[in-house]
């Protein structure tokens, strides 16, 4: 008797774990991604002075006073985050989100050294936010700009995996190395200016206190 394969229903295909678990990675990444897009939205509204994308750091979202704050050999500049509680409490799911979506997805991922350097990355990354939602900017400078390498980390981690996968899914791949060397790119010119200009009205505000 010759043995047949049983076609795999939609059912038996949801729930095999394997499936189970990409979905859910896949979930936890997309949840992160949103639900932080969500807390800069509102963090970012609450500023009675209006938050500036090109003058402001995603940090000063976070910052915990009102008063003049700057980055080290950097410009002072006024900061106020009303809602700062939101930003820092996303910074933390952030981070705990990208490290469940890694563990559940890295099994699905190449074998080899490439995988295993992204999955230990995007571990950090995940650490590295949870160390910014924890630390704001004001509290400890130092330590925050050390969980501010999350940046830099996912970055390599997304080029990593991307080279692991580029025998697979050439096009996948190279839509991670451009989203990689952006995300690298955008590190580097962000680090290589942290005395950037502050506007006028930035200043203003110090005699407000």
């Amino acid at each position: 008797m010759v043995a047949t394969e049983r076609p795999v229903s939609g059912a038996e295909a949801i729930r095999d774990p394997s499936r189970i678990r990409i979905l859910a990675g896949g979930a936890c990444w997309a949840a992160g991604v949103v639900q932080y897009a969500m807390a800069q939205i509102v963090a970012a509204a609450a500023w009675t002075m209006p938050y500036s994308l090109k003058n402001n750091y995603i940090s000063d979202l976070g910052n915990t006073a009102c008063g003049m704050f700057h980055v080290p050999h950097g410009t002072p500049y006024y900061v106020c985050s009303p809602s700062h509680n939101v930003m820092n409490a996303s910074f933390v799911a952030f981070g705990i989100l990208t490290i469940l979506g890694a563990l559940l997805l890295h099994r699905s991922w190449p074998a080899g050294r490439l995988a295993r350097w992204a999955l230990a990355l995007w571990i950090l990354s995940g650490l590295g936010k949870v160390v910014v939602g924890l630390i704001p900017e004001n509290t400890n400078i130092n330590l925050h700009l050390v969980g501010a390498l999350n940046v830099p980390l996912g970055s390599v981690a997304i080029l990593l995996l991307s080279l692991a996968v580029r025998r697979r899914h050439a096009a996948v791949s190279m839509i991670g190395v451009v989203v990689a060397v952006v995300g690298l790119a955008g590190s580097f010119f962000g680090a290589a200016e942290p005395a950037r200009a502050r506007p006028a009205s930035c200043l203003s505000h110090a005699g407000e206190d």
